[in-house]
Parts: structure tokens; sequence; C-alpha cells
């Protein structure tokens, strides 16, 4: 039986997307998807009771691939086909009972953020609280991973303008992350997240300074394409919008479509930072300019919609 090396398909995926390639990404993780689960042991049969079960272990390379190629396409905003390959890596450890493990946990957490990204709050709630019954539990679970599962625990919250438990959630996540210099990303992500929400509160000295000290530590990384840079530079704008500095916001709402159109093409956020450009745009006085960004986003919702 041909062996599926872990290691190498990592460095291989991020090759791929230091390359921004979508297409050959996408490739490589179907073929990849294919080869780690035809590497796994096939299951014996079973039709009784759960300690039943031959103490067999779940082919984890094949639930690996399958969570990086569904996050692919969460970023992607072709949300059918992430919760597919979501779906395929819970049912690998549903059949052997591990729905208790923090492997699944996991998958419930990145899965509940496909369903925030899709607007439907009812099933990302649901996600979001049987990951943290899981990852609790787990006295092993890495920093960064519960650091994210608050933090989007947070942005669920605003979403239902719940602030207080969203402020909370986000100062959760600061607090693990200060414990450690090994999670420069979570943290920054952690900065966007609070200054967005003292943004909206009317606290913008704070929150200028907040974003600052994440879009710090996002420029220097990638070569300034880190996945989580342009959602910081569309809370600096919407921050700039907020204070009258027009043309400022315009220039970080360029940037950051700029930045997530190369990372991962014409998504969600795309068109709300196209949006966001044209908003601005009008508020300088210049229509013409407003209608081709409106129009680009526009665009991109037909586009998802075909």
């Amino acid at each position: 039986m041909a062996q599926f090396d872990l290691k190498q398909f990592y460095q291989e995926l991020d090759r791929h997307y230091a390359a921004h390639d979508n297409a050959a990404t996408e490739q490589f993780l179907s073929a990849s998807r294919e080869k780690a689960r035809l590497a796994g042991a096939p299951l014996p049969f079973n039709d009784s009771c759960p300690s039943c079960v031959p103490p067999i272990e779940p082919n984890m390379d094949y639930i690996c691939v399958l969570n990086e190629q569904a996050c692919f396409y969460r970023g992607l905003s072709r949300f059918e086909e992430c919760l597919e390959a979501f779906s395929a890596a819970q049912e690998e450890l549903e059949q052997l009972y591990r729905t208790d493990t923090r492997e699944y946990g996991v998958l419930l957490l990145n899965k509940a953020g496909a369903y925030r990204y899709m607007g439907d709050a009812e099933q990302a709630l649901a996600h979001f609280r049987k990951a943290q019954r899981i990852l609790e539990a787990h006295a092993d679970t890495p920093v960064g991973t519960l650091a994210g599962l608050y933090n989007n625990i947070g942005l669920l919250s605003l979403d239902l303008h719940q602030d207080e438990e969203a402020e909370r959630c986000f100062h959760r996540a600061l607090d693990l992350l200060r414990q450690t210099q090994a999670h420069q990303v979570e943290l920054a992500t952690t900065y966007n997240n609070i200054a967005f929400l003292l943004s909206a509160r009317g606290q913008y000295a704070e929150a200028a300074e907040t974003i600052q000290a994440a879009l710090e530590i996002l420029s220097r990384l990638d070569d300034g394409l880190n996945a989580h840079y342009p959602a910081a530079l569309n809370t600096r704008g919407a921050l700039l919008y907020r204070t009258g500095e027009y043309a400022g916001a315009l220039s970080d709402f360029a940037l950051a479509a700029e930045k997530t159109e190369i990372i991962y093409g014409k998504n969600v956020e795309y068109a709300s930072a196209c949006a966001n450009c044209a908003a601005a745009c009008r508020a300088l006085g210049r229509q013409a300019e407003a209608d081709a960004w409106q129009a680009r986003a526009d665009a991109c919702g037909k586009e998802r919609r075909a």
C-alpha cells in the first residue's frame, strides 16, 4: 500500500499558497485527497455496538488533507464544496466513534467559520459551542486553537449585536496569547477584532492604537500577503471612514481589495472591500469611481451565484 507523506504535503501546500495560483492549489489538494484516502487502511465491517469496533486508527492523513481542502474552499467562498470536505472529514472520525477527540473539535470549529461566512448564525453558533465543549475538555489543545475559537465566537457575537460577549471572548483570546510569543498571527487577529469593536463604540484613539499593532505584525509576514492582512486594512479603513478621513480610508480599502484578490480571488471579502471603496469615493464626491467600485462588488456577487 502506498504511503502518504503528510509533512511533504504541507511543504508543497505552503509552496502553492506562496505562488497564489488558486487553480494549481485546488488541483494539488484534490490529488492529495485521493492519495491520502487510498493510503489509509480499509475499515472492517461492523454493525453492532461501539464497544465492538476493532481498535484501529482513523486515516488522519486523509482528515488533515480534507480539512485543508475545506478551508481552501472557504477562503474562496465556495461554500458547498467547503462543507462537503468538512463532512467527509467528520465522517472519517464519526464511523470510529471519535467525536470527542481534539481533531473532531477542530473540524467543528473550522466548519462553524464557514457557516458564519455564509450568514447562517444558528449553525455557526451550534458548531462553535460543540467545538468549545470538546476543545476545552482537552488539556493539550494548543493555545492558538483556543484563541481562534474565542476570536471566532467573539466575531459571531458581534454579528448578533452581543458586544459585551464579543469583548469577553476577544480578551479571553488575548490573555492566552500574551503568555507566549509563538502565535503572532493569532495575536494580530485578536488586536484586529478588538480594534473593530472599539471603533464601532466610538473609542477611536484606542482603536487606532490597537489596529496599528495588528498591522505592524501582519505587514511583516508572507511578503505583505498574509491572509489576515486585508481584514486588518479594512478595519483601519473603516476607522478612518468613521472619523472623516475618506482619502485614507479609500487607500486602505483599495489595498485590502488588491491583496484579497491575490490571495483568494474575488471572494466575499473582495466584494466587501470593493463596496467599501465605493462608499469612500461617494464621500469624496467621486461618483464615477464609486460606480466603478460598486460594479466590481456587484459583479463578484453575480459570479458567486452563477
